[in-house]
């Protein structure tokens, strides 16, 4: 049975200017989520990406005024803030950073008395990670949300994951994107979460769940002509954009331009995909390989004639290689298929 907690949710996921929610996805190294669980004493910072950022600690072990940094993130130069105010955190604020080329967010968490704390890095899934801020000897009695009559937002598209908030039933909310059987929604108190899509009903039409295209039979080259247009663009840890790539950021940006959309990290593309036997490849399947871990973390697009398309974390960006190449051959880990039946 999940813990009683009160976890709350930062609404710094969306771009400047009213831009989509699908922005939380595509500009993959933005922070995603900042939770708050009293039950755990332990403010998790949700990003994306393979591997959490690396956190540069600016005071010490023992404070009421706890900063560090969050680095090689993006946010917009705002300053988002939660504010439990439970008698253990008074607020947690973010503000996105930029000095030149270095991208930034400065953390500050105020605490209502000195409290000892450990900070620490963590894989969540393939395609999100976290840096966990654990206070220590915290003895304060808080209340716990009243649950009657309320469903559960969670913080990403799973109902295994934290809980951002209780919401009442026939609350209107605006939704902004689904995914997996949930719906993204804003409430009317400015809380983002998932939602399972029986606690909703969409008024009018719904945009969120169109019908697929249905499958065509160049379906494989127009996959290829969207790949090959990127190459030579540079590599980017979270990218997702012509400016720069991931080896999963490309693989899902070339797939849902051809309108197939598949999750972000490299694990879920693998787990999620239609196994394919290594001799019955066919351009547009993937092929993932083990590189830092013993799972898939890295992913490219078979493109025929035993080569793969893939962004590769060198000068050389999006690039075409050949499997044979002794260090992608030995850490093959198998090839997955995205391509509708037909296709």
């Amino acid at each position: 049975m999940r813990p009683k907690t009160l976890v709350l949710l930062v609404p710094i996921v969306l771009a400047a200017g009213g831009a989509g929610a699908a922005e939380w996805f595509k500009t993959a190294e933005w922070v995603a989520a900042v939770t708050y669980n009293q039950d755990q004493n332990a403010i998790f910072f949700d990003t994306t990406g393979a591997l959490p950022p690396q956190v540069k600690v600016i005071a010490g072990t023992n404070a009421d005024l706890i900063k560090f940094e969050l680095t090689d993130l993006r946010l917009n130069p705002e300053i988002y803030t939660l504010a439990p105010h439970d008698g253990v955190v008074g607020t947690i604020r973010l503000e996105g950073r930029k000095d030149r080329n270095r991208y930034w967010v400065d953390v500050t968490v105020e605490l209502a008395q000195a409290f000892k704390y450990d900070l620490e890095r963590r894989q969540v899934a393939g395609d999100v990670s976290q840096v966990i801020l654990w206070l220590k000897d915290v003895n304060v009695t808080r209340p716990k949300p009243e649950m009657e009559g309320k469903v559960p937002l969670y913080a990403r598209p799973a109902a295994d994951t934290n809980v951002v908030g209780f919401m009442p039933y026939h609350s209107k909310v605006s939704v902004l994107d689904y995914a997996k059987g949930m719906y993204l929604v804003r409430t009317e108190e400015d809380v983002l979460g998932w939602l399972p899509e029986k606690y909703v009903k969409i008024e009018g039409e719904n945009p969120f769940k169109k019908e697929a295209p249905p499958p065509t039979a160049d379906v494989r080259e127009r996959v290829l002509a969207s790949a090959k247009k990127y190459l030579g663009v540079p590599y980017v840890w979270g990218g997702t954009s012509d400016d720069g790539f991931d080896c999963s950021g490309l693989v899902q940006t070339v797939f849902a331009e051809n309108g197939i959309a598949l999750p972000r990290g490299s694990g879920d593309q693998y787990r999620e995909g239609k196994k394919v036997s290594r001799d019955a490849m066919r351009p547009g399947d993937l092929v993932f390989f083990h590189t830092y871990t013993s799972g898939p973390s890295h992913v490219g697009i078979y493109v025929g004639d035993g080569k793969f398309l893939h962004a590769e974390s060198s000068p050389r960006g999006v690039t075409i290689t050949p499997l044979a190449e002794s260090y992608w051959d030995k850490r093959f880990l198998g090839a997955r298929t995205w391509i509708p039946a037909g296709g």
